[in-house]
């Protein structure tokens, strides 16, 4: 898990006590102007990791216990949540938060040298609690139109490539990865004046990958104003990559889950509609190629645009797609 902090210098120790590398994390990661923690966001955050530091209390009257804790004791800590009757497994969703809260705390402690290592990763492949697997999942048509009501207005430079990212994936169908991997040398502009990005060209190392995308004047509109702040950011220029943070010339795979998931709890708040039991930037591909189903395109074709090899990477979505559409 990236941490929300850079690695110290200090090449020395340094003794901090359990609860206040918490709040040392908690502060870090509520200063950080792309991707700020709030208070109330962060309650269930701080109800796990003092429950962590309780349960470690019942097994060590050491209070530097959690800083020489052991993976043995993070899967009994996950497998028998604070919340979860002793005879009860939480849920593998509950499971894998658990174990996300310490993941990224002790992340963040190894990074300023306040413990050796990080725990939670010390968990076998076999033990690991599984990721929320978004793979088949879709939104709904209302949460669909909630969400394109949600899109932020290009107001400043965090809002403008907020917009621009987020219309790529709602548009285009996008992979988290190509969108992360998309550089100025991959716009395609048109010869006449005044001249205008036409496409996207997408480069890929699976066959079929790489591939030509239009863009519409309305995605149009959102990369401009994303080009004309990004130009107005110092640290951007001479970088080849077309989206940032302000942490790093690239976005990472978390920056993307965090706006896609922010933004879908945002417009269901906003519609009055329960959240989507999966969030994230797969939801918005499942969905995209469900709706150019269900718009009339054959599979070939998107399949194709998609960037698939073959009809069987769409077989996740067939709960959803017509009987009468063939993926053989």
């Amino acid at each position: 898990m990236p941490s929300c902090t850079e690695v110290t210098e200090s090449a020395a120790r340094t003794t901090m006590r359990g609860d206040n590398a918490f709040d040392h994390w908690l502060l870090t990661c509520g200063q950080n102007p792309w991707e700020p923690l709030s208070p109330d966001a962060a309650k269930p955050y701080g109800f796990i990791w003092h429950s962590w530091l309780r349960f470690l209390a019942t097994t060590d009257s050491d209070p530097d216990a959690w800083a020489q804790a052991t993976p043995a004791q993070v899967l009994a800590f996950i497998n028998h949540g604070p919340q979860s009757p002793k005879s009860t497994q939480p849920s593998d969703i509950t499971r894998r938060r658990y174990w996300r809260v310490l993941d990224r705390v002790y992340d963040h402690a190894v990074l300023h040298r306040w413990v050796p290592g990080n725990p939670a990763q010390g968990i076998t492949a076999q033990d690991m609690p599984p990721s929320e697997d978004p793979k088949g999942a879709i939104l709904s048509a209302r949460m669909w139109r909630a969400l394109e009501r949600q899109i932020p207005l290009p107001d400043d430079l965090i809002s403008c490539r907020d917009r621009a990212v987020l219309m790529l994936l709602m548009e285009l169908g996008l992979t988290p990865e190509e969108v992360r991997l998309l550089e100025m040398g991959h716009l395609r502009w048109s010869e006449e004046a005044p001249r205008t990005i036409v496409a996207l060209q997408i480069e890929g190392e699976r066959d079929k990958q790489s591939r030509t995308l239009p863009v519409s004047s309305k995605l149009y509109a959102a990369l401009q104003h994303w080009l004309q702040a990004r130009a107005g950011y110092h640290a951007m220029q001479g970088q080849s990559a077309l989206f940032c943070t302000r942490k790093a010339p690239q976005l990472s795979n978390h920056t993307l889950l965090h706006l896609v998931t922010k933004t879908l709890k945002q417009a269901a708040a906003a519609s009055q509609l329960d959240e989507p039991a999966r969030m994230g930037p797969q939801v918005l591909r499942n969905t995209v190629l469900v709706q150019w189903l269900d718009a009339g395109c054959s599979v070939s074709e998107v399949l194709e645009r998609a960037g698939m090899k073959s009809p069987n990477a769409l077989q996740h979505l067939r709960a959803y797609i017509a009987e009468e559409t063939a993926l053989h």
